[in-house]
This record gives structure tokens, sequence and C-alpha cells, in this order.
């Protein structure tokens, strides 16, 4: 599996050894190149209403590119991710971004694993195995998951 890493923000520095290593965690054994984009809120409004038609940003959108078996080389999907978001939630938390950018993209990398949080069950069980990964990674899953402001974060809906 390769993982393409493009920061197209300057509001956080990226350490792109701990983003791959949480793709890879929620990609497991999957084939193919993800990308993983990160970007800052004016960048995500614009992806959010050109692809999804929803003026306002938003944490992590993922964007599987196919549906057939992969080889290695093909091209399986896309995350974009706002570091802004993160860093503002971050903040307001008073947690580590790196923590917070490793929730988003784990959320986007299980999107792109099949995984769908549509309806409750669905979003219990994404929500449970983002938990597993952020631990096995060395994360205080439970302190990332406290209770959000209304209207905030997304990946905990």
């Amino acid at each position: 599996m390769k993982i393409d890493v493009t920061n197209l923000q300057d509001v956080i520095r990226i350490k792109l050894p701990a983003v791959r290593r949480a793709a890879r965690a929620a990609l497991e054994d999957m084939l193919g190149c993800y990308s993983i984009v990160f970007v800052d809120d004016e960048q995500m409004r614009e992806v959010n209403r050109k692809y999804l038609h929803r003026d306002n940003t938003t944490d992590v959108i993922a964007f599987p590119f196919q549906d057939a078996p992969l080889t290695t080389d093909d091209c399986a999907g896309e995350i974009i991710v706002s570091a802004e978001l993160a860093a503002a939630e971050a903040k307001s938390r008073d947690i580590d971004v790196d923590a917070e950018l490793a929730l988003y993209v784990i959320h986007g990398s299980l999107h792109l694993a099949g995984f769908d949080d549509s309806t409750p069950a669905q979003a219990a069980e994404m929500h449970r195995r983002e938990k597993d990964i952020l631990t096995e990674l060395g994360y205080d899953a439970e302190r990332l998951w406290k209770p959000l402001k209304p209207g905030r974060s997304q990946v905990r809906s």
C-alpha cells in the first residue's frame, strides 16, 4: 500500500510518519495507493461545496475512486483533512492536535475501507473501530471522544 500526503495548508505542521501510520492501521491489508491532502477551512469548504453541495467546512471527506478489486498500483481513494479545524478543535478541547489529526485520518481511511456511518448502528461500529485503532497507536481514545460543542466536528456525529 502506498500513501501519498500533500500539505496545502500552513496552519500546523504535519508529521508525515504519524499520518501514514494512522492511515495504514485503518486500511490494514488493502491494496492500492491512497492520497491524503491537508487543507485549511476555506479550501475544505470549497471541496465540500463542489463535490458534496454543502456550503460549509467539515473535518474530513473521503473519496473512494474504485469499487473494483485493486492491484498494488491502482489509486484507491483520497482523504481531504481540514488541518485548521483539527487545530481549532484540539485547542478548544485541550487535546493534542496530532491526535485530532489521527482521528480524522482514521475516520476517512475507514470510509475508504468500506465503513459507513449513516445509521446509528453503523456509526457505533465505525466509532468502535476508530477508538481501537487510536488506542493501538498509543493515543488516549477516550479523551479524544469527549463530548463536543454543538455544531463542531462531524467525525463524532
